[in-house]
């Protein structure tokens, strides 16, 4: 049995990463230890979502710039009859 791999010759598309899973039990916790991980899980969705924004800021399109030629010559012609 072979595994889905995309469009055949490229890769995947991007996808969206996973958003944050729901919360596991912390119920067996004492109340400072939930609030230590809470802390944690909080600060994690924080930096993921700095790290979005910072890739989102270095895809900037490509500015074409125009030249202008100085003078009228023309390259020289060439022949391709041997």
């Amino acid at each position: 049995m072979s595994a889905s791999v995309g469009p055949r010759g490229g890769p995947r598309p991007p996808t969206a990463p996973p958003s944050m899973p729901e919360l596991p039990d912390l119920s067996h916790l004492t109340e400072e230890e939930r609030k230590i991980i809470m802390a944690v899980m909080v600060r994690q969705r924080e930096e993921e979502a700095k790290e979005q924004q910072a890739m989102i800021k270095e895809e900037k399109p490509i500015q074409a710039k125009t030249v202008n030629l100085v003078g009228n010559k023309k390259p020289p012609q060439q022949n391709d009859i041997s």
